[in-house]
């Protein structure tokens, strides 16, 4: 009872599952069915066989007996399909087709078992097949686990290894057991296991989801950096730059190239990297900038360049100084500067603009505005443990400084 109580249980959990893929959805439900006919049928043949097999008892046993391996080598392949192998399945199909084969030659033949006048079940000289394919499968159960989640994703190949573990087990276990169709260790241990497995998808969905939740993220990071206005502006002054400095259109064809290049890339950056890498990407971008806006000057201070920091850090900052801040000024300039202090490296981006209200610059960002902005400070927050403040005072400047623990 305990056992079919938990095949019910992961039935519906799965219904209520929305991680779980309708593919995988379809394999938990096959595997609980069978296996709970597994647990039921001998229940069953227990209480009314007498009465339902009295006219051929043996008929009726051996075919449960051969359903029973027939169907315990089904669910070991359907725990190979949630692992996620798709090669090979070709040769797991002829391995049940020829299990079951033999099996069902208990019918005219003593090869495999078979059932004397009294019902005692015996194995004959092939006895060890069905067992064997069952091996075979929980080998590619192993070795599937393993090749998928080799690497980085390692440890969620040991649900897996310790299912295939168990298995093994049982079936060594009915090796060495002589029994009729009653609930065999591999019966148990498949029930056993299905409950495992479905946390084990779970568990690995729900990153799956988040990974794609992350991913997302990415693209409106990149997009809220790359400006619609940026892109057309700069075309226009290559369009310009191409019919009195060919040479200068050029030069600024290349770096346009790539700044665009380094932000699609930014899409594929998971981890931090290099603050001299950031620094050549806002380089970049501030030299395409003075070509339009000779009058800005931007300084850089760099003394500490041996730390990582989350893409699109520094480049969004110098931006919003150019682009809200000193674009409109005869001498504006933007001052970029790192150092290295007792527990943290420390960036600021200061400018000369004309500055904002930080009160309501907060208030603006909590109610959506100022999305790139938000997304640098909370990527600092999360990913590297940092901090970010703004200092700003209307008709002066504002002050960006990033703080990253040593």
């Amino acid at each position: 009872m305990a056992l079919v109580l938990q095949l019910a249980g992961v039935a519906i959990a799965v219904m209520a599952d929305p991680y779980i893929q309708k593919a995988n959805r379809y394999r938990v439900y096959a595997i609980a069915l069978i296996v709970g006919f597994l647990l039921w049928e001998p229940q069953f043949s227990m209480e009314y066989g007498d009465v339902l097999y009295r006219n051929a008892p043996i008929f009726w046993y051996t075919l449960i007996s051969a359903l029973g391996y027939i169907l315990r080598t089904v669910v070991l392949y359907l725990f190979v399909r949630l692992v996620g192998n798709e090669k090979g399945t070709k040769l797991l199909h002829a391995l049940i087709v020829v299990n079951a084969a033999f099996c069902m030659s208990s019918f005219f033949s003593h090869l495999v078992f078979f059932y004397d006048p009294n019902l005692h079940w015996h194995r004959g000289p092939l006895g060890y097949i069905p067992f064997g394919v069952s091996f075979v499968m929980v080998v590619w159960i192993v070795v599937s686990a393993l090749m998928k989640y080799r690497g980085i994703r390692r440890r969620e190949a040991v649900v897996p290894i310790i299912i295939s573990v168990m298995v093994v087990i049982a079936v060594v276990l009915d090796m060495e057991a002589y029994f009729s169709a009653r609930v065999t260790f591999l019966t148990v241990a498949m029930t056993e296991s299905i409950v495992f497995f479905y946390i084990w998808l779970h568990l690995q969905f729900v990153r799956e989801h988040e990974n794609a939740l992350k991913a997302e993220q990415r693209i409106r990071i990149m997009m809220s950096q790359i400006q619609p206005h940026f892109l057309f502006n700069t075309l226009s002054t290559i369009q310009a730059l191409t019919e009195i400095d060919p040479e200068r259109a050029s030069k600024v064809i290349e770096e346009f190239a790539l700044y665009l290049r380094q932000n699609i890339n930014s899409l594929n950056e998971e981890d931090m990297i290099s603050v001299t890498k950031e620094l050549e990407h806002t380089r970049i971008y501030s030299d395409i900038e003075q070509v339009r806006f000779p009058s800005i000057k931007i300084d850089y201070e760099i003394e500490d360049d041996d730390f990582l920091i989350p893409p699109l850090t520094i480049q969004p900052m110098v931006e919003n100084a150019i682009r809200h801040g000193v674009r409109g000024k005869k001498h504006g300039w933007v001052a970029v500067s790192t150092w290295r202090e007792e527990d943290a490296h420390v960036i600021s981006i200061r400018d000369n603009g004309k500055g904002f209200d930080v009160d309501k610059m907060i208030e603006d960002t909590l109610k959506g505005d100022h999305i790139g902005l938000k997304n640098v400070r909370d990527r600092i927050i999360d990913m590297a443990g940092g901090t970010f403040k703004i200092e700003s005072v209307e008709g002066e400047g504002t002050s960006v400084t990033i703080r990253i623990p040593i």
